[in-house]
């Protein structure tokens, strides 16, 4: 193997020692780096110096974008969520206000027809609808009196949730005696 001297102005002529040049031998911890030698965008290692060992632009704006969908689909997610558990608990109050209000309704000794309408609070209302139902059809037997009346009770409890008008109803029939005043004889 013959040796080859170079020469350059700073250093003058000098031999590469076990192929480092006397540069990187003066500095600290790299005096056992080998020196590679470029030919035509390939290392003598035989790597490409051309290499794509990170990521492309492309790949980062893909990237970018998949991660910004999923997010946005979570965040949609967890806005649902707490709309849908504030809608479950109006529908939880309107209901104990329905069922507050049928109690009251349906306790009642004597019970009368028609319509009646209120408010709970600043958000619920309600409205309640009596009705007297006909047992037996009266073109059949006209004589014919059941001992007792039946009535529907419908109860409507409305808020406004948003920018919607929501309701709950609650349905229940009562029996009443003909011509019973609620006085005891």
């Amino acid at each position: 193997m013959t040796e080859i001297v170079y020469e350059s102005k700073k250093y003058g002529k000098y031999k590469l020692d076990n192929g480092v040049h006397p540069a990187v031998e003066r500095v600290k911890g790299l005096r056992n780096m080998k020196r590679t030698k470029f030919y035509k965008g390939f290392l003598t290692s035989g790597g490409n110096v051309f290499s794509t060992t990170g990521f492309t632009l492309i790949e980062i704006v893909v990237a970018l974008a998949i991660l910004g969908i999923g997010l946005t689909v979570i965040i949609e997610l967890f806005s649902g969520g707490l709309r849908l558990g504030r809608t479950s608990e109006e529908y939880t109050r309107a209901m104990g206000y329905a069922r507050m209000k049928m109690e009251e309704i349906t306790s009642k000794r004597n019970i009368e027809e028609g319509t009646d309408e209120g408010d709970f609070d600043k958000t619920f209302r309600w409205q309640v609808d009596v009705k007297k139902i006909d047992l037996f059809p009266m073109d059949k037997n006209p004589d014919l009196k059941p001992p007792v009346d039946l009535f529907q009770v419908k109860v409507n409890i409305l808020w406004k949730s948003g920018s919607k008008e929501r309701s709950a109803i609650l349905e229940t029939y009562k029996t009443g005696k003909l011509g019973d005043t609620g006085e005891k004889s």
